[in-house]
């Protein structure tokens, strides 16, 4: 197979199986392409070059551990197409436009932590007409094309060496709706989350504690149980944390998420079928 570093993940995989450990060894943030669920939805997002860029690699390392394994690594000018930031033009809607929250996602990551929640949660919470600029060390493709899938439109630019910057414009309230319908996701106070537990039925709750379960047996059981979720019933999750490749993962499916953090490593979830 003829590869560049265009070349998504997943057509990798699909030649070649190998891969995936190959990949796994670049890099500790690679490791998870081993996790068949978050590799069903990274892998046919990423690029050679944008995985390179996310984890904190050369493409060179790439090339290195993939050739071995049959494939034919083209060079820079054969079989090269731009790169998307290349060819992103700057939107109509950039011009003159004043952000209304910078969210600057590197204390995060530098602390091991996922920043999707919060992200998700200053969207929503933009006024009509509102912009959210996430500013990190590199391109965060896969959720540009998460939110460009729900219909956000965006915009991404390096703005200083070592800084990208990505624009997620709210463009109407009808937006916001059908985010939140994509989503079907809600954070909910105790209140609310006790409220919800009462008017189920005991015949129609499966309850889940997932909580001192390694990774990824959280996620697997999670899924397992949806599987063979029944069309009434409704599952109700202890977890140590806000599950975010879970969510990611049932995002684009027919589910109602409602979350509760009672406490730090005490995670609630009722996961309807809709």
């Amino acid at each position: 197979m003829r590869i560049n570093q265009h070349t998504k993940i997943s057509e990798l995989i699909n030649y070649n199986a190998q891969s995936i450990d190959a990949i796994a060894g670049i890099a500790k943030p690679l490791r998870k392409i081993r996790i068949p669920v978050l590799r069903k939805v990274l892998a046919p997002r990423v690029s050679i070059a944008e995985a390179a860029k996310i984890s904190g690699c050369e493409v060179a390392d790439f090339r290195d551990v993939l050739i071995p394994l049959g494939f034919i690594w083209l060079s820079d000018t054969e079989g090269e197409t731009a790169s998307p930031l290349e060819t992103m033009e700057k939107p109509n809607w950039m011009d003159g436009a004043e952000v209304t929250v910078l969210f600057d996602v590197r204390p995060l990551l530098y602390m091991g932590k996922d920043p999707l929640k919060d992200i998700f949660q200053l969207y929503r919470s933009l006024p009509q007409g509102g912009i959210l600029c996430i500013s990190n060390s590199f391109v965060p493709i896969p959720l540009i094309r998460r939110m460009e899938e729900l219909g956000v439109q965006t915009y991404t630019h390096e703005w200083a060496a070592g800084e990208f910057r990505s624009y997620f414009f709210k463009r109407d309230l009808g937006l916001s709706a059908e985010l939140a319908k994509g989503a079907h996701i809600s954070f909910v106070p105790e209140a609310l989350m006790q409220q919800k537990l009462a008017s189920i039925s005991a015949s129609q709750l499966i309850s889940l504690d997932v909580s001192m379960l390694p990774m990824p047996q959280p996620m697997e059981t999670i899924l397992e149980a949806l599987r063979n979720l029944k069309a009434d019933a409704v599952i109700y999750v202890r977890h140590r944390k806000v599950p975010l490749h879970l969510l990611e993962e049932l995002d684009h499916l027919s589910y109602r998420i409602f979350i509760h953090e009672r406490n730090p490593g005490d995670v609630q979830l009722l996961i309807y079928p809709v």
